[in-house]
């Protein structure tokens, strides 16, 4: 299995470090997650696995179940439109993008959760608790 974080680039260090109250350079404050939640255009899927997220038992969840939640199959689908989303969460945040070396629709999920990839090709995700924060004062959740 690999675990993924983002890798520290001199960029991120003086990122993180101007703003010493995120719990890593690619994670929103609460309020980032907020502003970003209230100003990008959602779609009822979108919408629906945040809340599947947030919602799963220790906001735990994989690539397939959300690609359930949505009435799709597999789990690439589903990583691939939560990827997306991700994309344009992060981008209304102004966050930086976690840097790794998987694709960047699965490297923009780590601002929403943290990640792991099981034997198979699936990701097993684990929401941050800024963005379930967020999710319950944009009254997503």
């Amino acid at each position: 299995m690999q675990n993924m974080t983002h890798r520290e680039t001199p960029g991120a260090r003086a990122y993180s470090t101007q703003i010493t109250h995120r719990t890593g350079p690619h994670i929103g404050r609460v309020e980032d997650y907020v502003r970003a939640l209230r100003s990008i255009d959602m779609s009822s899927c979108e919408r629906d696995m945040l809340r599947a997220h947030a919602k799963a038992p220790g906001r735990e969840i994989t690539g397939n179940q959300l690609a359930n939640t949505i009435g799709h199959f597999g789990s690439r689908i589903g990583n691939r439109k939560y990827g997306k989303l991700a994309q344009k969460i992060a981008l209304a945040a102004e966050l930086p993008m976690c840097k790794s070396d998987v694709s960047d629709y699965l490297a923009a999920v780590f601002t929403l959760a943290d990640g792991e990839q099981q034997n198979s090709e699936d990701w097993h995700w684990v929401m941050h608790d800024e963005v379930v924060e967020a999710l319950k004062k944009a009254r997503i959740v």
